[in-house]
């Protein structure tokens, strides 16, 4: 009887259940410390980087003016008593065009890849499928480079460039004349590359969706494609817009592949068949040449202007997946 009062009388605490003990409060501040510490030395980094580029591109911006966003011009000299010539127009509208043949690419076919994937495929071949595309995501740039040079540029020069050339009433769109290194081959080999990064963030989007509005559209006597069109679709269009701007950014920021399958040329002839330069690439291709040159500001200026772009990418991509999150729990 005595035992049994004892053990109700006293019972044992419960942070000591689990035979557990609390972490000390010197330990929570050690660990604080090394992680606010960690935290201020990525931010000096980051600043020292951010600042160093702007200061080295303020050169250019004061020489050239306004003139560095409007002109397709690049005529360096390792004089420096003679003036030179510097425009980022010709790879900015490269940029451009490479870049939305990229995110049409990926928007159209990754949209239905993430849709079959989540909706249609059985479970072990959407594991399988998912799994195949992580593994592209994590394919160097340098190989796909290689694979439209070496694959796809004859392919085109021989057969896609000549039968595009030749349908009439579209020579404003692609020319008169194919070659292999365009900018609807670098688009192409741009679209494959972001592709992954698109289908893995539409695949989280789309799994936002309510069950609960998916099943109330199908049991109101709607098909599986209207309730993927008409339901799934507009609910996730905003996050799904959020994935096509973050691969957006990705795809803007690509060097090597560009360097590769774009042909690296100045020009002021946009057409889709013709070669061409993008900011990335430009940089990656003439910085070997720029050493003692007075050039080398116009480059940093030239990463000063992508830094702009694929930040503002990157924060309109977050602020959009974060609001379509916000939206699933309502």
């Amino acid at each position: 009887m005595s035992l049994n009062t004892s053990t109700v009388s006293s019972p044992s605490p419960v942070t000591n259940v689990e035979g557990r003990k609390r972490p000390s409060t010197s330990s929570r501040g050690a660990y604080e410390y090394v992680l606010l510490t960690a935290s201020a030395l990525f931010a000096l980094i980051a600043a020292y980087f951010v600042g160093t580029v702007i200061w080295r591109a303020v050169p250019a911006f004061r020489e050239q003016g306004f003139g560095f966003f409007s002109n397709a011009m690049w005529n360096s000299s390792f004089d420096p008593t003679v003036p030179s010539q510097f425009g980022s127009l010709s790879m900015i509208i490269g940029t451009l065009i490479t870049s939305g043949i990229a995110i049409l690419i990926a928007v159209i076919v990754g949209t239905g890849t993430a849709l079959a994937i989540t909706f249609l495929l059985p479970s072990r071949l959407r594991t399988i499928a998912a799994t195949l595309i992580e593994l592209l995501a994590a394919v160097p740039s340098v190989v796909y480079g290689v694979w439209g040079l070496i694959i796809l540029t004859p392919w085109f020069q021989y057969t896609v460039g000549p039968w595009l050339a030749g349908i009439p009433g579209f020579d404003w769109l692609f020319g008169t004349t194919a070659g292999g290194q365009c900018y609807l081959l670098a688009g192409l080999v741009l679209g494959a590359m972001i592709l992954p990064s698109y289908v893995a963030i539409g695949r989280e989007v789309i799994n936002s969706v309510s069950k609960e509005l998916i099943e109330a559209s199908l049991s109101l006597g709607a098909t599986q494609w209207q309730t993927l069109w008409k339901t799934v679709i507009p609910t996730a269009r905003i996050g799904l817009f959020g994935a096509g701007t973050l691969a957006l950014g990705r795809a803007i920021g690509e060097t090597v592949a560009m360097s590769m399958v774009l042909g690296s040329a100045l020009s002021t002839n946009y057409q889709l068949l013709k070669p061409g330069a993008t900011l990335a690439g430009w940089i990656a291709t003439q910085w070997g040449e720029a050493q003692g040159s007075n050039q080398v500001p116009a480059l940093f200026a030239l990463g000063v202007i992508l830094m702009v772009v694929s930040l503002s990418m990157s924060l309109i991509s977050n602020r959009l997946v974060a609001r379509q999150r916000r939206a699933a729990t309502l």
